[in-house]
Parts: structure tokens; sequence; C-alpha cells
């Protein structure tokens, strides 16, 4: 019997997109380094000290972001680890490449849109009846009223939708994790007209539309169609390089600058750790500006300020 590789089982545990997404990285770092096609898929857990440094330079060197390159350690790591749980590397070549430092990434990386943008976009999308305008301006409500992942948009299924309860059940979101988001009623308008054209037929709740103005309900819209949806639609509003991944950074700080409390706002973008929340709040000084203006040390039964 053949046994997976430590690269296989790590893959294996990814969702879906995820996996596609780290195996193309990994295999881009395998053609830098040269490797045998063949013999790739079992090079990786045999990354050592010095083999992960000459990685991390030549991805450096190749033009990759520091987030590219922190996550193509990252996942590296992860696959020695894997290669160390089958008793194929020693542990000591795990504690080597843990001690390898990161690449410092920009704390407001990303372009968030503000409401005003968000108008426009939308009062663009309004002007479009067609079905697949119709379909969009769905689209562009949930990332924006939900803050999903494309991934996580393109998954949706009709029965992960409780429109009379507000919400939609995210089945796999990052780390295969389920999540419950709930919808505000702007964005629940937009979803209702859609499904008016789309009916209630079982399957992925966005669908490929053709030429002849038919849904295809046998299969489901792309990670990339959304992307250039997203891309197009923007830059034809006068709104520059906008990916879908900002409409979520413009979710998580919308919310924030509504004052919505750091965790709750964890909690709706399903992020683990509150520290990635953090990442994503792009809101400036004038929140802080306002925040320090609105500092009191007044008793709700006092009339005027105390004195310190």
């Amino acid at each position: 019997m053949t046994t997976a590789s430590p690269l296989a089982l790590y893959l294996g545990r990814l969702a879906p997109n995820s996996r596609r997404s780290i195996k193309s990285q990994l295999y881009k770092v395998a053609e830098i380094m040269e490797w045998p096609p063949d013999k790739r898929d079992e090079m990786f857990h045999q990354v050592d000290y010095q083999t992960a440094c000459q990685i991390k330079v030549e991805l450096i060197q190749h033009g990759s972001s520091a987030k590219s390159v922190n996550r193509a350690m990252s996942a590296i790591r992860n696959v020695v680890k894997v290669g160390v749980i089958m008793g194929l590397v020693p542990e000591n070549q795990l504690i080597q490449l843990s001690a390898i430092k990161l690449e410092k990434t920009s704390q407001h990386q990303g372009n968030p849109l503000n409401a005003t943008q968000v108008s426009t976009l939308f009062n663009h999308l309004a002007k479009r009846t067609s079905i697949i305008d119709i379909r969009n301006q769905a689209i562009f409500a949930l990332l924006l009223g939900a803050g999903l992942r494309r991934s996580e948009l393109v998954s949706l299924k009709l029965n992960d939708l409780a429109l009379s309860e507000s919400h939609l059940v995210v089945q796999k979101g990052k780390g295969n994790k389920r999540r419950t988001a709930f919808l505000p009623k702007w964005c629940l308008e937009h979803v209702h007209t859609w499904l008016l054209l789309r009916g209630h037929d079982a399957g992925y709740l966005f669908n490929p539309v053709n030429k002849s103005n038919r849904i295809n309900l046998t299969r489901d819209i792309t990670t990339e169609s959304v992307y250039l949806l997203v891309r197009h639609t923007a830059k034809h509003v006068g709104l520059g390089n906008v990916s879908p991944h900002d409409l979520r950074r413009t979710y998580i700080t919308r919310l924030l600058e509504q004052n919505i409390d750091l965790n709750t706002v964890r909690l709706m973008a399903g992020h683990e750790d509150i520290s990635t929340t953090v990442v994503y709040d792009k809101r400036d000084n004038k929140v802080m500006q306002q925040a320090a203006s609105a500092l009191s040390y007044r008793a709700a039964n006092e009339l005027s300020l105390i004195h310190i």
C-alpha cells in the first residue's frame, strides 16, 4: 500500500480553495528551486533550515510580497510538521525552521471604500437591469453586507440561506470553519430580487448567465469571475483598483466605524484571532479625534466635568 506524502496529507486537511492556492504557491517554490517535477512532492518535508533560508531569499528576489513569503514559509513548516508526525524527519528540523523570522508586513494594506464610494458603486449597479446585472448586485450586496470571502460566496448554496431569519450559513470558511452571517435589510432585498429571477431550485446560489439570458442552475460561478467583476466595476465608476477582499476590508472597517466592539466584529468576520481583525481596521485619525472629544469624566448625575 502506498503511503501519502506529508504534502498530500497537509493539503488534504485544507478547505478546497485554500488547498488550490497553497498548492499553487508551493509548486511555484519547487519551480524556483528547480526541483524535478516527479520528485517535488517528496521534497517539501525534507526542507531543512539552510534550504528554507534559500527559499525565502529566492521568493523575495522573484518579487513575492512579504505576505506571500510568510504564507509559503508557514506552509512548508506545516508540511515538515506532518513529516515529523509520520516519523520521516527529525523533530529538530521543525524546531530549526521555527527560528526563521517572518517578513514584516504593512498594517494598512488594501483599499477599503468609504460610505460615499459604496453609494456610488450601488447607484451605478442600480442603473442596469438585465438578469446578469441583478445577479451582480446581489453579489456586491453579500460581499459588502456580510463581508464574505469570494471563495465563501461562490460556495453558497440555496439551502444555506435563511432569509426569513435574516442570515446565511457559511459552511466552510477559512480553516474549514462554519459560521452564521447575519444580513442587513438592504442586502436581503438584493438577494431576494435575484431569487425572483433564479428561482428556488436547489443548487448554488450564484450561477452563470449565458448570452441568451438563461441561468445555468447546474453550475457555480468561479472566484476568478468574481474578482474580474469587482475589478472592472470599480474601475468603471472611477474607484481605481479594488479587489473583492477590499470589500471585505470595507465591511470590517465600516462595522468598527459604527462603534461595533472589536470582538463582535471578529465573530462577524469569521476570524479566529482578534489580532487578525485589528489588521483589517482601516479607520483613520478622525476616529481617534472623535473618541478623544467624547471622553468625559462626568458622572450621569453631575452637571459639570470633574477636574483632575
